[in-house]
């Protein structure tokens, strides 16, 4: 019979085994959730740096380009904005002008795309024609559209076949005429001549120079002694940008004869001053002393001169525009 203090031999044995088979599915199930652990620990790092977007700066030269991302409208150039990371197709059009790229983003990465839209076709000359008439003072058009008198250069026409038409009272005459770019050509016109002279002259004087217009056409300026006009009435503008003048004028021109134009500089308002002060001489006359307000002067070119006892004498050039007031000041401290 067996001792009843301790358990049979083979009652030891399957308890052994079974406690051993207990420590490896612990061991097992343990190493299962370490994995599961770092795997997860892995993936989600990733998935969420895939989420990041990148950053993406376009600019071009000229600003204002259309701007697509993957044919999507994204407004105009530069821009900065967010997009999802991968790949893009990236375009952008100025005018003619059309560049497309693909691109790769990573997440979170910062690119700049830069495109040079600028053409560098160098700029077409119109064509130039030069046209003269015998005897000289016809009347000039184009296409129908009056363009001055013989004779006359006309510098903008486009690369086309025109119709010259000149005319004069004794007659007139008409050839079709081709135009190439960055081209001058001469064509000449046999008139039929008149006893009595068909043309006359305009002599413009001005204090300041004046371009005179016609037809938006410059016939002539006050610079020349005379300007020759076909005989008859003549609408033309007088002017000269620099002061901001333009006046229209009705001039009769009669056949062989001189009309005489004049010019009256209007008068605008100007600031003087000096710094401490000074007294003011313009164009060699005494002015006053300085602060000088409002006070008015012919439009044109002058000569400001500024005396003071201690600081001594300095002198400006300034051109009085009548479209605004003027302002002239110094700091003879300096």
């Amino acid at each position: 019979m067996a001792d009843s203090g301790h358990a049979p031999f083979a009652l030891r044995e399957w308890r052994v085994g079974f406690g051993s088979t207990s420590l490896l599915a612990s061991i097992v199930v343990a190493s299962a959730v370490l994995a599961f652990a770092g795997i997860r620990a892995w993936f989600v790092p990733v998935r969420a740096t895939a989420l990041v977007p990148a950053t993406l700066t376009v600019d071009t030269q000229p600003p204002g380009a259309e701007l697509r991302i993957d044919n999507v409208s994204r407004g105009t150039t530069p821009r900065t904005f967010s997009i999802p990371a991968g790949a893009h197709t990236l375009a952008v059009r100025a005018g003619e002008s059309h560049r497309e790229v693909r691109l790769t983003l990573a997440a979170g990465a910062q690119v700049a795309q830069y495109f040079d839209l600028t053409s560098n076709v160098a700029p077409v000359a119109p064509g130039r024609l030069s046209i003269l008439t015998d005897p000289p003072g016809a009347r000039v058009t184009v296409d129908g559209r009056p363009r001055g008198a013989s004779p006359l250069v006309i510098a903008d026409l486009s690369a086309a076949t025109h119709t010259i038409t000149v005319t004069s009272d004794a007659g007139s005459a008409q050839r079709t005429i081709t135009v190439d770019n960055g081209i001058t050509q001469e064509v000449m016109f046999s008139l039929p001549r008149s006893t009595a002279p068909v043309g006359g002259w305009i002599a413009v004087s001005s204090p300041f120079p004046v371009d005179v217009i016609e037809h938006d056409e410059v016939v002539g300026s006050s610079g020349t002694a005379k300007i020759m006009l076909a005989a008859g009435r003549h609408n033309v503008v007088l002017r000269n940008d620099t002061v901001g003048y333009h006046a229209p004028r009705t001039i009769e021109v009669q056949p062989g004869r001189v009309a005489s134009v004049e010019v009256i500089a209007p008068k605008s308002v100007v600031n003087v001053n000096a710094r401490p002060w000074a007294d003011v001489l313009i164009d060699g006359r005494a002015a006053g002393q300085t602060p000088l307000a409002n006070m008015e002067i012919a439009a044109g070119s002058h000569e400001i001169t500024f005396r003071h006892p201690q600081l001594g004498e300095r002198t400006e050039k300034i051109v009085i525009r009548i479209d605004r007031a003027n302002r002239v000041a110094v700091d003879l401290s300096k």
